[in-house]
């Protein structure tokens, strides 16, 4: 199928995105990606940026398609004019501005596709919102999340997580509470409703409640205007990281179609397409082929071996610097006893920034998966130099555990100009096939 064919039914675009038919990725990729890059590039980013921002606002449609009817008249302007506003969201997010939209750049979209266009970019951007802060929960909590989100019958669940039936109810509110806090503080804004609330909710909308207690529910619902807003707005999203984090075939043959079409069409270098389609159509499918083979394989390397070595030095602030004894042990690879005196210098110092990195990549070396998270948290989420190495690291620890997924959502937060992004750029090409 070549684009020429797709010109005249904007259709099967968003049709065959939906059923993630290669033929019409390639077309979207062909006739799009360069379009989309060379905005993206103008105002500001850069080629990695266009090429992750073109990835969100292909999954957007896709994830919005799912679940309501889109017709467009234009897919190429709904497509470009989408790719802009989700980068525009993204540069606001950086604490940056850039120039609104000209007039004519949404001149050939009518008043259907900009309503259509502006609730995929909505739904998106929760998606997003709902992704990252399910991303700052500790693991015991992500996971109660995860399988919240399924139709698993709960005494399934509370065996698969090792905690009383009892338990979990209370469990389930006290994580959804947690992340809702997340959100709601990163949006600056104090509408989470309480831990009850959220229980009474769940219990409402996973269908748990016998038949009066349900039947009262809902009378208060249509009498009590905020817990109804409360509770629609709890149900989409779930429904919005259950699209991210639910096992879904589908959705991972799209994502790794289209991490394989990255290489071919987002680089560094000359992106004329005319002279060399052919060639770049044959190197998608090729990769493709190679990260399907690379995926099944069982010589696949051992990436995490690849990457995670590092060495601790001397950072030049005399209150926060290691003793050379602590240094050397951990540069040995003895982490169990260097673990032990960064405890200690933890104990005296809970502020030391350097200790709790180190002590976070101790951990992750460990299998003390869940600590090595915290430390590391900890650090990302502070205003020091070290902070993206601790990221990189929280990525490391997805990759660790088999999470590829997660690991790139991690990576793809090291923004160019960190001191590791060179390193971080190698481990996605790694990862991406």
């Amino acid at each position: 199928m070549t684009p020429e064919s797709l010109s005249d039914n904007e259709q099967d675009y968003i049709d065959g995105l939906l059923h993630h038919n290669p033929d019409v990725i390639n077309s979207i990729y062909q006739k799009f990606a360069v379009k989309a890059q060379r905005f993206i590039q103008q105002k500001g980013g850069s080629v990695r940026d266009a090429a992750h921002i073109f990835e969100e606002v292909l999954l957007d449609i896709y994830f919005y398609v799912r679940r309501h009817p889109l017709q467009v008249s234009s897919f190429d302007a709904f497509l470009i004019l989408l790719s802009k506003r989700v980068w525009e969201k993204e540069v606001e997010r950086r604490g940056q501005r850039i120039p609104g939209l000209e007039a004519d750049e949404t001149a050939t979209l009518g008043r259907e596709d900009m309503i259509d266009l502006e609730d995929v970019l909505k739904e998106g951007e929760k998606r997003r919102m709902a992704y990252h802060q399910y991303l700052q929960l500790d693991d015991s909590c992500k996971e109660v999340i995860k399988w919240a989100l399924t139709d698993c019958l709960q005494s399934d669940i509370a065996a698969e997580l090792k905690i009383p039936v009892a338990e979990l109810p209370a469990r389930r509110a006290d994580c959804f509470h947690r992340l809702f806090r997340n959100i709601d503080g990163a949006l600056k804004t104090s509408d989470a409703p309480s831990e009850t609330e959220i229980g009474n909710a769940d219990a409402y909308l996973s269908n748990f409640m016998n038949e009066a207690d349900k039947k009262a529910y809902a009378d208060k619902l249509r009498t009590n205007i905020t817990l109804s807003s409360q509770v629609k707005r709890f149900d989409l999203i779930r429904k919005l990281l259950a699209q991210r984090i639910c096992t879904d075939t589908d959705r991972d043959e799209l994502q790794h179609q289209l991490y394989a079409h990255r290489n071919a069409w987002f680089s560094s270098k000359d992106t004329s397409v005319t002279p060399i389609r052919n060639y770049i159509i044959g190197v998608a499918i090729l990769a493709i082929g190679l990260a399907t083979m690379l995926y099944i394989s069982p010589w696949r390397k051992n990436i995490y071996s690849q990457f995670s070595s590092t060495e601790m030095q001397a950072f030049g602030n005399d209150s926060l610097d290691l003793p050379q004894d602590i240094m050397a042990e951990f540069n040995r690879g003895h982490f169990s006893d260097a673990l032990q005196h960064l405890n200690a210098v933890l104990e005296k110092n809970p502020e030391n920034i350097y200790a709790r990195y180190f002590r976070g990549v101790c951990l992750v070396d460990l299998n003390q998966i869940e600590a090595a998270r915290k430390d590391l948290l900890m650090v990302y989420n502070g205003d020091n130099k070290i902070r993206y190495e601790a990221a990189f690291y929280i990525a490391l620890s997805y990759l660790k555990e088999g999470h590829k997924q997660e690991c790139l959502d991690w990576l793809v937060q090291i923004p160019e100009g960190a001191p590791n992004y060179i390193k971080v750029q190698k481990l996605i090409e790694e990862l991406k096939g």
